[in-house]
């Protein structure tokens, strides 16, 4: 997506000395990255979301239009892509198991990978390796946005609607989510106040291992963070037809915690 949208790898020499071209390719990243909400909100409305309910405004658009321009040129990179993915294909599925790996445990090995689960309890534990970590959830509307501030639970507010924190591991009991609730979304953040300077990257990283009582197991690990997240969406658990799905998800915040309430509707002042 970030290429099909004209992302260039940013040398040191371009960091240096082409700022504004620099700010560009983040820019570009970023909308690379919100791609995948597009899709969410696609497969959730079933038909592509409006620039008012996907939130456009609240983006950056790296064209001399701004979103007038980029919006269209959005949803044209998005719509070929897509039609590209459900062509058939000779590759394995990135949620398919290699030679030798146990049936068990259902690798999701890349962003977007996802796979149907059942409507029962469920628990999502997080292990990471090179800084502590906190874990929390947050349960979204259709519009991928928070009804309230309670709809983040997390280690001052543990219980909510069927959704429970304790330490490294959230639990959703899925029979008991509110029908207004289309997604449960899995946050990692490093605890700065224990580590202040840490980031996720090549050492410091986790993985969100999923387990129902049916015996579904599944694993997520993504590959290395590179630009200066503090927080992370690990996975989503979110409805699908009659019954529910897993995501791998992976997409970071180099502005915090902060960064992830706006674009949830979270009141950070409150």
């Amino acid at each position: 997506m970030y290429q099909e949208l004209g992302g260039k790898p940013v040398d040191h020499d371009t960091w240096v000395n082409n700022p504004e071209e620099t700010q560009r390719q983040w820019q570009l990243g970023r909308l690379a990255t919100e791609s995948l909400r597009h899709l969410q909100l696609q497969e959730a409305l079933g038909q592509p979301p409006t620039a008012k309910e996907f939130g456009a405004q609240r983006l950056t658009w790296p064209w001399p239009g701004e979103e007038t321009e980029g919006w269209p040129i959005l949803e044209r990179v998005l719509a070929t892509l897509t039609r590209a993915s459900l062509a058939p294909a000779t590759t394995r599925s990135p949620t398919s198991l290699l030679p030798g790996e146990e049936s068990g445990t259902l690798q999701l090995r890349t962003r977007g990978a996802n796979t149907a689960i059942r409507t029962e309890p469920t628990t999502v534990r997080i292990t990471c390796t090179g800084a502590p970590v906190d874990v929390s959830a947050v349960l979204l509307t259709r519009n991928g946005k928070v009804r309230s501030d309670h709809d983040l639970v997390f280690c001052n507010h543990p219980s909510h609607d069927g959704v429970s924190v304790g330490g490294d591991t959230v639990t959703a009991d899925l029979g008991l989510i509110p029908d207004d609730i289309a997604t449960i979304a899995v946050i990692v953040s490093i605890d700065l106040e224990a580590q202040p300077a840490t980031v996720f990257d090549q050492h410091t990283q986790w993985q969100a291992d999923i387990t129902q009582p049916s015996r579904t197991q599944l694993a997520f690990t993504p590959d290395p963070f590179s630009s200066g997240e503090t927080v992370t969406i690990a996975v989503e658990l979110y409805r699908h037809t009659t019954g529910w799905k897993a995501r791998a998800v992976g997409q970071g915040y180099d502005t915090g915690l902060a960064g992830l309430a706006t674009d949830y509707g979270i009141d950070v002042e409150a």
